[in-house]
C-alpha cells in the first residue's frame, strides 16, 4: 500500500490547487471551482475508472525494484480518503486499458518480458500470450498476486467496454473486437474481425466501435438472429475513443469531438461539438456534459452535449492529461507526465 503526502495535505484541507478559485477564459461569468490533486508521485498514470466507492487507475510503472519489474500498476483510492492502494503485486505486465463494474475490475496488459512483434511469432510460440485481459474481484485480498486471465494472445487491448453479460476489448493489432462472457460459460470469441478498432462502447445488446483505419464507426446488435456489423456514420477523421448515452454517440477524432444520434440515418451528418482548436485524447460523459483531455496542450475541457454554449476550459497547465472519468462526485483524470490523479469539483 502507498499513500501520497501531497494528496493527503490537499484532501485534508479540501484546498484548491493549480487553478482553484480562478476566472478562466471561456467562462460566461466569474465562477469558483476546485481542482485537487488526490494522488501524486504515480509512475505514469494512464487511465481512470470509477464506481460509487472508489477511484481506480493504471500506471505505466510500478515502483518495483529497479531492473526487476518493468510493468505497470493497478491502484485505487476510496473517494475522499488519503490512502492509495496497490491492487496487484509488481510484475512485467504493462497495462493499457481499464474498466470496472459492480463486482470486478478489468484491465489489459502486455508482458514486457516478450520483445517480439506479433507478426514475428509463430503459432504455438509461448510468446503468443504476451497480451492479456485480466479480471480481479473487488473483494480480493490486496495486493493480489495477479488477476484471473480472461484471454491471452498477441494483440493488445486498447479499450474495454462492459455490459451486464460480457466484456469487450478493442484490439487494433489483432484487427478485431474480442468478446468474453462474464459468467465463464465459454472462452474467447471474436465479435468481429477485419477492423482496426481504437475504441469500444456497449449498451445492452448494442456494441459500438471506432475503426481508425476505415475511419468509420460500426455497431452490432447481438439480439439479432444473425448479428452482423454495420456502419453507423459518415466518414470521420481519425475516430478513437467513444462513449454514449441513451440518445447519442460521442467520440474523439484527431481534431474535434463529434456527436451523432444513435438512430441517425446513414446520410445524416455528424456534429462537431468544439468551436476552438483541440487535439483530444480522453473523453468521459456525465449528465449534460462531456469532459475531454488534450494531452499535447495540457488542457481539460467541459463540453455541453447539446452544443448550446461553447466549450469551457476547466484546467490549464496539466502535464499530459490522458484518461478521464466522471460521476456525481466529480471529474477525475490522469496526468501522465506529472504523475498525478486530479479531481475537479463541478459546482
Amino acid at each position: 500500500m502507498r499513500s501520497s503526502g501531497v494528496a493527503a495535505a490537499a484532501l485534508a484541507a479540501i484546498a484548491p490547487v493549480l487553478l482553484g478559485c480562478a476566472q478562466i477564459a471561456g467562462l460566461e461569468e466569474r465562477q469558483a471551482f476546485e481542482l485537487v490533486t488526490i494522488a501524486s508521485d504515480q509512475p505514469g498514470p494512464l487511465a481512470v475508472a470509477l464506481d460509487e466507492e472508489a477511484v481506480y487507475w493504471i500506471t505505466e510503472g510500478n515502483d518495483g525494484p529497479e531492473g526487476e519489474f518493468q510493468g505497470g500498476a493497478l491502484r485505487k483510492q476510496v473517494k475522499d480518503h488519503l490512502e492509495v492502494i496497490d491492487l496487484i503485486k509488481p510484475s512485467h505486465e504493462a497495462p493499457h486499458a481499464l474498466a470496472v463494474d459492480a463486482a470486478q475490475i478489468y484491465w489489459s496488459t502486455t508482458d514486457l518480458a516478450y520483445s517480439l512483434d506479433c507478426a514475428e511469432l509463430e503459432d504455438g510460440d509461448p510468446d503468443k500470450d504476451r497480451d492479456k485481459l485480466w479480471r480481479l474481484s473487488k473483494q480480493a485480498a490486496f495486493p493480489a498476486a495477479s488477476g484471473e486471465t480472461l484471454w491471452g494472445s498477441c494483440g493488445e487491448a486498447v479499450a474495454i467496454a462492459l455490459n451486464d453479460a460480457n466484456v469487450y476489448s478493442a484490439r487494433p493489432g489483432a484487427e478485431g473486437i474480442t468478446w468474453i462472457p462474464k459468467d465463464g460459460s465459454s472462452g474467447r470469441k471474436w465479435l468481429v474481425q477485419g477492423t482496426v478498432p481504437a475504441g469500444v462502447a456497449a449498451d445492452g445488446d448494442h456494441i459500438y466501435w471506432t475503426d481508425d483505419a476505415d475511419e468509420e464507426i460500426y455497431v452490432i446488435d447481438l439480439s439479432e438472429a444473425e448479428p452482423k456489423a454495420t456502419s453507423v456514420t459518415d466518414t470521420t477523421l481519425g475516430p478513437r475513443q467513444i462513449v454514449l448515452d441513451n440518445e447519442n454517440l460521442y467520440w474523439v477524432t484527431s481534431d474535434s469531438v463529434m456527436r451523432r444520434p444513435r438512430t441517425a440515418s446513414p446520410d445524416e451528418a455528424s456534429v462537431s461539438l468544439f468551436q476552438g482548436s483541440v487535439r483530444p485524447n480522453g473523453i468521459a460523459a456525465h449528465g449534460d456534459y462531456l469532459y475531454v483531455t488534450d494531452k499535447d496542450a495540457g488542457v481539460v475541457y467541459k463540453v455541453r452535449k447539446d452544443k448550446s454554449a461553447p466549450e469551457v476550459v476547466i484546467a490549464l497547465g496539466q502535464k499530459e492529461p490522458m484518461g478521464i472519468a466522471a460521476d456525481e462526485t466529480g471529474v477525475y483524470w490522469a496526468n501522465r507526465l506529472s504523475g498525478e490523479i486530479v479531481r475537479y469539483y463541478d459546482y
